[in-house]
């Protein structure tokens, strides 16, 4: 998952009492993901906040000798060894992720899993680039007096770019484009007619805020896939820019700029591949150095903010040079999905897909303990431990499904969703005949709840099967408690959900059984300043993980539904999804 963007109401002069009145929240959207900036591929974003469908769906029985095999102790002993040292926190590509890999498939042989993956193997090789920068002089603004700001790579900014090669000299005209967004859906053109081809563009990332007079504009404090930093490179790569400058500020990022910094100087992981029109330049720049752009173009950055808030913003040709060179290592390597099958008996071509990543941050920088493994217990040892749970479960039925069934565990998700993306685009059977895809990501390890969320399901039929299957375990569904964090576009369902298959991501609950309101703020809270992507996120033996069967039980039913019937889920209408199902399923005519 990538990081939340934290909704605000404005920048105020006295920016410090701002800070201080949002840094509470940003401090717990900071640390509420499970993976870090990096390269993504954009997914049609909603245009719509169309309520959900109302056909109903009813839970299918579902045989105990399926559902019997999810236990603890087997789903404990997964955890516990893809998250022992011995693995070496399973960095893509890496010996690690070799282990891990071999250890899933097999996992998947013994189950009688046919494979699912190239070449009669159980195995996708992910082709990946990897980048590390290392500017030789300032990222310089010059504006056309002469005057110039020079600004330091890691205090004053971050680049990357989508090019395979080892030098890169960037020098162009920037323009302010406020928002970035083309949405018409939202009647939004942030670039109305004005030509950015071979510029630089400047922008804020999140949504235009809502105002009193539109209260639902970009559906409110949910935020959508324009906002995402993402979409404004996707943007500018689309309009023939040559690169993006991204303003961060604590309130639109929802993190401090150290959380980008922190990895700017170290290798950038993306597909081999790269993008249609790549960027040479893709950077982040700090607040206080914006403001001072905004200043060398004769206005200041709150003005920017009001002006950008407006559909009648116009992109502003800036009397501004940037220019950059930048020297990059350059490796190309592989990541590695794992991928096995039940093949359906009526309609084999159809499928249903169970994903988890197996991949986590490997060896990094030591703790204060002087321990550099960043084991992944819950992030995603607990997931991949559910994948070979359901494994277990559903190849228990007596009759082979309709449906085929894939398990997929994916490389690279926290290099951007990058397995998840390449599989979408090289599937082993074809997504528009997909019925639907479930993924589990950190797993509840604490503890049962009496709820359960399900992630993006509100914006299909899935959530009316989401809650008919948890209603069977006895169990509610509870909304998406932090929407404003953009969580469904931040975990592998994305890259299904882009190629237009209903999906969901399988989340934990706020409710948890025998303990206090607000114990699950406090767990989470525990959890995302002293474990998330640190070493210390190790297993923990006193785990229960009854909640994990839970989730995992709720899983299986949904996806045994899937593909023992014809049920096909529709994504509600306005749904710009739904557009991506129709396409896919034109394609197969």
């Amino acid at each position: 998952m990538l990081r939340g963007v934290l909704p605000y109401t404005f920048y105020s002069q006295d920016f410090t009492a701002d800070l201080m009145r949002y840094l509470p929240f940003c401090l717990v959207l900071l640390l509420a993901a499970c993976e870090t900036p990096a390269t993504e591929t954009a997914e049609p974003a909603t245009t719509s906040d169309a309520p959900a469908q109302v056909r109903p769906i009813t839970a299918m029985d579902v045989p105990d000798a399926v559902l019997a095999p999810i236990d603890v102790a087997s789903a404990r002993a997964h955890i516990e060894y893809l998250s022992s040292d011995e693995l070496e926190g399973r960095g893509t590509g890496t010996p690690g992720e070799e282990k891990a890999v071999a250890y899933i498939a097999a996992h998947m042989e013994e189950a009688g899993l046919e494979p699912a993956g190239e070449n009669g193997t159980y195995f996708q090789a992910v082709p990946l680039l990897g980048s590390t920068p290392t500017p030789q002089g300032p990222l310089t603004l010059t504006h056309e007096d002469g005057t110039a700001i020079e600004m330091d790579f890691i205090t004053d900014y971050i680049v990357s770019t989508d090019l395979e090669t080892t030098e890169v000299s960037t020098s162009a005209e920037l323009v302010f484009v406020g928002y970035g967004i083309d949405a018409p859906g939202y009647n939004w053109n942030s670039f109305k007619d004005v030509d950015v081809t071979d510029k630089i563009l400047v922008s804020f990332v999140n949504d235009p805020i809502a105002t009193e007079d539109d209260p639902n504009l970009f559906q409110g404090d949910t935020l959508t896939y324009y906002g995402r930093w993402t979409y404004k490179q996707e943007e500018a790569r689309r309009r023939g820019a040559k690169g993006v400058l991204l303003i961060h500020t604590l309130q639109t990022a929802g993190y401090p700029f150290t959380v980008l910094s922190n990895s700017a100087s170290g290798e950038q992981i993306q597909l081999a591949t790269p993008p249609e029109n790549p960027l040479e330049m893709k950077g982040w720049i700090t607040r206080g150095r914006a403001e001072e752009l905004a200043q060398m173009a004769g206005s200041t950055l709150d003005d920017w903010f009001f002006q950008a808030n407006s559909r009648d913003f116009q992109p502003v040709e800036l009397p501004v040079t940037a220019s950059i060179d930048v020297d990059y290592a350059v490796r190309t390597f592989e990541g590695t999905n794992v991928a096995g099958k039940i093949v359906g008996a009526a309609r084999p071509n159809e499928s249903v897909i169970y994903t988890a990543h197996h991949d986590h941050l490997g060896i990094g920088q030591a703790d204060g303990e002087g321990d550099q493994i960043y084991n992944g217990a819950v992030d995603n040892a607990s997931g991949v431990s559910m994948l070979l749970e359901l494994v277990t479960a559903l190849t228990q039925a007596a009759t082979p499904p309709e449906r085929t069934i894939v398990f997929l565990s994916v490389s690279a998700e926290e290099s951007g969703l990058l397995g998840a993306q390449y599989y979408a685009r090289n599937p082993h059977l074809p997504l528009g005949l997909t019925a639907g895809n479930i993924n589990v990501d950190s797993g509840n390890v604490l503890g049962e709840t009496s709820d359960i969320v399900g992630i993006g399901a509100e914006k299909s039929e899935m959530m009316a099967l989401l809650r008919a299957t948890a209603a069977e375990e006895g169990m509610t569904v509870t909304p998406d408690p932090q929407p404003n964090q953009g969580l469904f576009f931040r975990s592998d369902q994305l890259a299904f959900a882009r190629a237009g298959v209903p999906a969901v991501f399988v989340n934990t609950g706020t409710a948890y059984i025998g303990q206090p309101e607000e114990y699950a703020g406090q767990v989470k809270g525990e959890y995302r300043a002293q474990r998330y992507h640190q070493p210390a996120d190790e297993y923990d033996p006193a785990w229960p993980l009854t909640g994990l069967v839970q989730q995992t039980r709720v899983a299986a039913r949904m996806g045994y539904q899937l593909a023992y019937s014809t049920l096909d889920l529709s994504w509600n209408e306005g749904e710009a999804f739904a557009q991506a199902r129709a396409e896919s399923r034109a394609a197969l005519d």
